[in-house]
């Protein structure tokens, strides 16, 4: 089984420890990020963890992941480089920026898609 470096970029008005930091994890295959990210101490905001909510947005700046697993997610997020990490298996080594939601809410009412059901 392969496992990917993921690097994480948090930016500094994300509300969590590492806030204006840059995270190096490593991650299975075979694991979301979310879940590997927060059992090293990365608490990133999440709610529903189905790829529903989309509270867990993040942008991918490179590489590539499996989002397969999730509950709600199109092709124009694809396109648009935005994944959600609770549902989203790593393919390659690759660098995301964290705390996207706001920017997913945009992407998905420019696209006319539904927004996510956040409790946010």
């Amino acid at each position: 089984m392969s496992s990917y470096t993921v690097e994480i970029e948090v930016p500094a008005d994300c509300d969590i420890e590492q806030a204006g930091e840059t995270v190096e994890i490593d991650v299975p295959e075979d694991e979301y990020i979310l879940a590997v990210a927060r059992n090293q101490g990365l608490w990133l905001p999440a709610d529903c963890q189905q790829g529903w909510c989309t509270t867990c947005a993040a942008e991918l700046l490179s590489g590539d992941v499996d989002q397969s697993d999730s509950q709600r997610y199109f092709d124009v997020d694809r396109e648009e480089d935005m994944i959600l990490p609770c549902t989203a298996k790593p393919c390659s080594d690759l660098s995301l920026e964290a705390c996207q939601y706001e920017e997913m809410l945009d992407h998905r009412a420019d696209h006319d898609k539904p927004p996510g059901t956040s409790k946010r």
